[in-house]
């Protein structure tokens, strides 16, 4: 623990694993800071910067839940905190706000944040309201997913329940998919519990809120990229998503009772919507920002910072709803497992004008790793335009600029590929 801040009259905002950028935002807003992180988390150098931004850092051990809410206790009381607040991973939020109200700092009640965490408490919610009924089947171990998918019928979604980021989420399509999942959730060395669902069909959405008092304001959706079956792992999002607004509107209503039914009070939430032949049906929803750069789109599109907007609301000051002004897209490289022999075309797109951020976490001389997560893909690009057309012919020039060669292969990041120069 460091040498506490003196003391002032700065509302004391206590945050279990802070994002740097959050921890300088909320003390844009007028907010002390403590920030509570578990050093295996992040890298040592990103946690020296926290360390050095936030008024009070503190470790502790999150994967035991009894030593973060007694750490959460400890430091509260001494340091005074008003507030505590977690926006990070999903893992620790419960803890986090069971330890909330515990203190009487609470700016959500715990079995909301359950509720979001939960995916089978949050179906079973659905279920009771009659809200974007699904069918579905709770499999407490690996050994009794098979017979729940014979019961929900081929294709069936399995999710892992207790894992975030879609890790291990898998769509069995045939009896014989079994040894592939079992493969798939062996990586994650995860036995249970799993959710098994029917397979929905139809274009996907996340819906970008941000509550205050139990009151969501529609920030704006977002359209979702999706790679192929089993896995569907995210490769890229469009802000705002190019919907007829009977639908938008349908959307934003589902999303907004679906909130109201968690009692979820404030903050951002991440809702992911798939549009079916019978209208939108929930997904799954977190009680955080969307990840893989979304707010990032959002900010381009329309100028607001979701971020700063989280605490200047905690700071009494919401933000006005902007209407976009622009169309924002990332795309995420996904280049086939192999040796890197060569990569070309990377400083030329990074000299477009057009481009707002450009990363490969590949070099010349490494093995590329298999894609099976959003933490696996192997790089990203955003770009925007002032029309969603524009914004894709930007995207599309990027993408047919970067060219990596695999085992002798060149791969273009649109996925061609070919003798160099000449892309099949």
């Amino acid at each position: 623990m460091t040498t506490p801040a003196p003391a002032d009259d700065r509302p004391r905002l206590l945050m279990v694993m802070p994002y740097r950028q959050f921890v300088s935002k909320a003390q844009a807003e007028g907010f002390w800071v403590g920030a509570i992180w578990d050093p295996r988390l992040e890298t040592p150098e990103y946690l020296d910067d926290v360390r050095a931004r936030a008024d009070l850092f503190v470790t502790a051990d999150f994967r035991d839940p009894r030593v973060l809410r007694r750490t959460l206790h400890e430091v509260a009381r001494e340091h005074r905190a008003t507030l505590i607040y977690h926006i990070g991973r999903e893992e620790t939020m419960v803890t986090a706000y069971e330890a909330a109200e515990d203190l009487g700092g609470e700016l959500n009640p715990a079995a909301a944040i359950q509720l979001l965490a939960d995916k089978h408490a949050m179906r079973d919610l659905l279920a009771r309201r009659g809200l974007s009924p699904v069918s579905f089947e709770a499999a407490p171990t690996r050994q009794e997913v098979a017979d729940a998918v014979e019961r929900i019928g081929y294709p069936a979604v399995v999710k892992p329940s207790a894992l975030a980021g879609s890790r291990g989420v898998f769509l069995w399509q045939q009896p014989q998919d079994r040894t592939a999942w079992t493969a798939l959730v062996d990586q994650y060395g995860y036995d249970g519990p799993f959710l098994v669902e029917e397979y929905l069909r139809g274009p996907e959405y996340s819906v970008e809120t941000l509550s205050r008092d139990g009151h969501h304001q529609i920030v704006g959706i977002t359209e979702k990229l999706l790679g192929p079956p089993p896995l569907f792992v995210e490769v890229g999002h469009v802000h705002p998503a190019p919907l007829p607004a009977q639908r938008r509107r349908a959307v934003e209503e589902l999303t907004t009772q679906f909130l109201t039914a968690c009692d979820y009070r404030f903050g951002p939430a991440h809702t992911e919507v798939i549009w079916t032949e019978r209208g939108p049906r929930i997904v799954e929803s977190q009680a955080r920002l969307g990840g893989d750069r979304i707010p990032r789109l959002v900010e381009l599109a329309t100028g607001l910072d979701i971020e700063q907007a989280v605490f200047a609301a905690l700071a009494g000051r919401p933000a006005e709803p902007v209407a976009p002004t622009a169309t924002a897209i990332v795309r995420f490289f996904t280049f086939p497992p192999g040796r890197v022999d060569e990569i070309r075309g990377l400083e030329t797109a990074a000299r477009l004008t057009h481009v707002d951020e450009l990363s490969l976490r590949l070099s010349p001389g490494d093995t590329v790793p298999a894609v099976r997560d959003s933490k696996s893909r192997h790089g990203h690009v955003i770009v925007s335009g002032a029309t969603a057309e524009e914004a894709r012919a930007r995207c599309a020039q990027v993408l047919a600029a970067i060219e990596v060669v695999v085992d002798g292969t060149p791969v273009r990041a649109d996925g061609r590929t070919g003798v160099l120069g000449t892309p099949v």
